[in-house]
């Protein structure tokens, strides 16, 4: 009967999902050049492509060393657009945030959705008039599998669509929102679940048999 039960239970775990990586930041950066607010309130926007399938679950923005929620006075609205300027999700990061990298960012969770492999997309979130927004920082990097193309802004607080145009480089940019993402778990082809699913089962019954004899 054990062995029975280990063929069982090697089917039930086979079946199961794959666990999805953990999150990360979309980008991060060691230290901070410049960080400051002239009070006149942008819609700062970061342009961006992946190269898999990412599921984005987390929305962030810029607070300061250690990223602590509690650093922030206003709202800072932050939203992803595809390139085509259709809303995919957005959320609005500020002191009542529960999240933090520990690095820069403070995020909010919100309800999955899937970035799609060669496809270019913009985030953007609300400068505020008071809270820092950071510039020039030092040890940047973008985490694999997205591809920072640039960043743009537009006059106006807020989190609207400031399109794909590239207007700073990667290495000097305005940093404000961010995103925290994992990989899709692969799905088993229906096919392939019951091709194992049927050999599995009868290895279970050849056990059975033996058993009995």
């Amino acid at each position: 009967m054990k062995k029975t039960s280990l063929a069982l239970a090697l089917l039930a775990g086979l079946l199961l999902p794959v666990a999805a990586l953990a999150d990360d930041p979309a980008w991060e950066f060691t230290s901070t050049g410049s960080a400051f607010n002239n009070g006149t309130g942008y819609s700062l926007g970061e342009v961006f492509t992946v190269n898999q399938n990412i599921d984005v679950d987390f929305l962030g923005y810029y607070a300061g060393v250690g990223g602590l929620p509690s650093s922030l006075t206003e709202d800072h609205g932050v939203a992803i657009y595809d390139a085509a300027g259709n809303l995919v999700t957005s959320s609005v990061v500020n002191s009542s945030s529960g999240f933090s990298d520990f690095e820069n960012f403070a995020f909010n969770p919100v309800s999955t959705v899937e970035l799609f492999a060669g496809q270019t997309y913009v985030i953007d979130g609300a400068s505020g008039f008071v809270d820092p927004y950071a510039f020039d920082d030092n040890g940047f990097s973008t985490i694999a599998p997205i591809t920072l193309l640039g960043d743009n802004w537009t006059v106006g607080n807020g989190d609207s669509f400031t399109g794909t145009g590239v207007i700073g480089d990667v290495s000097d940019g305005y940093w404000g929102p961010n995103f925290g993402f994992s990989t899709p778990s692969p799905t088993p082809e229906p096919s392939s679940l019951l091709l194992l699913g049927s050999g599995l089962v009868g290895l279970a019954g050849m056990l059975r048999h033996k058993l009995k004899a």
